[in-house]
């Protein structure tokens, strides 16, 4: 003999057999496992998006606020033109100060 026992040889031998249905149970426990961790992740994104969503949305806000507060003005200097026909000062101080705010700030 080659200096080994046959119960040593034997015992190197392991096979590693499955059948179908534990294949079918291995790969089903895998995609559960999967799911679950996909749904238990998925508040947390949605966290995530919300939160940045209303931080757009704040900033949108102030510069809406911004375009209304000139867009009121404007809207006043026309009216008290057409009121009493001598507003055209006011006109031209506020189309310059809309101007300056949309070439400096991109309104």
């Amino acid at each position: 003999m080659n200096g080994r026992s046959p119960r040593s040889t034997k015992a190197m031998q392991t096979d590693i057999t499955f059948s179908f249905a534990q294949l079918i149970w291995l790969i089903g426990g895998c995609t559960a496992l999967y799911g679950f961790g996909k749904l238990i992740a998925k508040p947390f994104k949605e966290l995530a998006n919300h939160e940045r969503r209303i931080t757009t949305l704040e900033h949108n806000e102030s510069e809406r606020k911004a375009t209304d507060r000139y867009t009121t003005k404007a809207l006043n200097a026309i009216v008290n033109h057409m009121i009493d026909g001598n507003g055209i000062d006011k006109l031209r101080e506020v189309r310059d100060e809309y101007q300056e705010e949309i070439i400096n700030h991109h309104i």
